[in-house]
Parts: structure tokens; C-alpha cells; sequence
């Protein structure tokens, strides 16, 4: 079954998709051994969409803002390493 367009999802479900993009993109960056050049920058041009997704969830429990902040610290360490830009998302409540 396809999933619904990014526009028509709820700002909370796109959390779960971003999680899910930055499991691949996070393996890519810290096993750069395990994936042929053109695979790997493929992914790391992911990070861009992965960023955008970021910015439009809208947690609205206590879960939700805990899992946003542990994926954006996540984020923010590995991309760090390779001097690559963090995502810019607010995690205020």
C-alpha cells in the first residue's frame, strides 16, 4: 500500500518517517565501507529532504518532543563529524 503525499500527513506521523529516513542515512555516513560511492551520495543527498521533514513536525506529547530531540542530537553528532550542516529545528516546546 503507498503511503499518502508528505502534504496530506500530519505534521506528528512525518516524525515517524523522518526516523526512518535517518536510520539509512545514518548507517551510510558511519559505514561509508558498506555502500558504493554512487549509493552513498544518494543517501547523504537525502539529508536536505530529511531536514525539511524536520521542520514540520509538530510534537504534541511529551513522547513526541523526547524522540524529536534525541533524533536532532543524533542528527547533529554524526553530521558533525563530517562537517556537514545540522538541521536547524526548533526544539522548544
Amino acid at each position: 500500500m503507498a503511503q499518502p503525499p508528505l502534504a496530506t500527513q500530519e505534521p506528528q506521523a512525518l516524525l515517524k518517517r523522518a526516523e526512518g529516513y535517518w536510520s539509512v542515512i545514518r548507517d551510510a555516513l558511519l559505514n561509508p565501507e558498506d555502500w558504493d560511492d554512487q549509493e552513498w551520495q544518494s543517501e547523504v543527498a537525502e539529508l536536505g529532504h530529511l531536514y525539511g521533514l524536520l521542520a514540520r513536525v509538530r510534537p504534541t506529547t511529551p513522547e513526541e518532543r523526547e524522540r524529536l530531540f534525541r533524533l536532532v542530537e543524533d542528527i547533529r553528532a554524526v553530521v558533525s563529524r563530517y562537517g556537514l550542516e545540522p538541521p536547524e529545528v526548533d526544539l522548544e516546546p
